[in-house]
């Protein structure tokens, strides 16, 4: 059945709006939630007694996540042969964290725009989209190999700040995924060579995901130990006493939850998984809370501060044969 473009354009708009507003409900729902089960009171009293130092060192340890990030980007986008100038890879990673704190949705705003950017440098669209997501892809594989080491450093000098159960569950699920792009790899020697397109396709995509998590792995870690830090600066910023060992365990599926497409930058998910795990562990929820919506508020403010780059115009179209 045709639809009228200018019908379709307003049922895309209807479509964005009502996922907004989903979004805006899944983030107040779990934050109200938290709340609830709360003294507040006592989580009054963790805002009160909030150390700005600690909050300025979470924003700078974001930056330099962010610069490491996008350092590993152009490593990455350079081993797929595309070409753009350094500065480019730098102003439009900064860019989509702007675009990223001011959109709601997490972190998909941002890499469509980096994709583009590369796109708009001659290169082709769908190499360029790879680069973004193979950068998403070696920085989650490499949280995953940090907080594996965390759970296995935690069962042999002492007994998990957790369910022991839970912990083991934990460690199997994320040695799992650290394993599966390997032997996915691996698999492609299985297929003939005259396989079918798609197959033949899939199968170089798995080999160039592993060969990738190899060549990023140093600065994927580096960027989630900043990160990870930012995290644990934030939690001594409202007062509260941990071990950063178990807090590196505990960090794939915190920042998991914050990069799910369901909340506004990541408040509310974010929220709830550390307080599940800080109620496992014993530690108190105000905390988790005060904690967790002090970081999305750092990364709220670097956002802030990459937004002055949007006055640079250093993304514009250069064809990549010209250079």
């Amino acid at each position: 059945m045709w639809i009228p473009p200018r019908a379709d354009a307003c049922a895309r708009r209807s479509r964005k709006r009502r996922l907004l507003l989903l979004r805006v409900l899944v983030s107040v729902g779990l934050l109200a939630g938290i709340v609830l089960l709360l003294d507040w009171q006592s989580l009054r009293a963790r805002f009160a007694s909030m150390q700005p130092g600690g909050f300025g060192l979470a924003v700078l340890l974001g930056v330099l996540a962010n610069l490491i990030s996008a350092w590993r980007w152009r490593l990455i986008s350079t081993r797929l042969g595309l070409v753009a100038p350094a500065l480019a890879f730098y102003l439009a990673y900064g860019k989509g964290v702007t675009l990223n704190a001011v959109l709601p949705g997490a972190t998909l705003g941002g890499d469509a725009y980096r994709a583009f950017v590369l796109h708009r440098q001659g290169n082709a669209l769908l190499a360029s989209a790879l680069s973004v997501a193979l950068d998403r892809l070696t920085g989650l594989w490499g949280l995953f190999v940090l907080s594996a080491c965390a759970w296995i450093w935690l069962f042999l000098t002492q007994a998990p700040n957790a369910e022991e159960a839970h912990a083991a569950l934990h460690l199997s699920a994320l040695l799992c995924a650290i394993c599966a792009p390997f032997l996915a790899a691996r698999l492609c020697h299985l297929f003939p060579p005259s396989s079918a397109r798609w197959l033949a396709r899939s199968l170089r995509l798995l080999t160039e995901t592993a060969h990738m998590l190899r060549v990023a792995f140093w600065p994927s870690l580096a960027v989630q130990l900043a990160s990870i830090g930012a995290l644990a600066a934030c939690l001594s910023a409202v007062g509260l006493s941990f071990s950063f060992l178990y807090l590196i365990a505990i960090a794939a599926p915190i920042f998991l939850a914050a990069a799910l497409p369901i909340s506004i930058g990541g408040f509310g998910t974010r929220e709830a998984v550390l307080a599940a795990y800080f109620a496992l562990a014993g530690l108190p929820l105000d905390a988790a809370l005060a904690g967790g919506f002090l970081t999305g508020l750092a990364t709220t403010v670097q956002g802030i501060l990459w937004a002055p780059l949007f006055l640079f115009a250093a993304d514009h179209a250069t064809p990549a044969s010209s250079r």
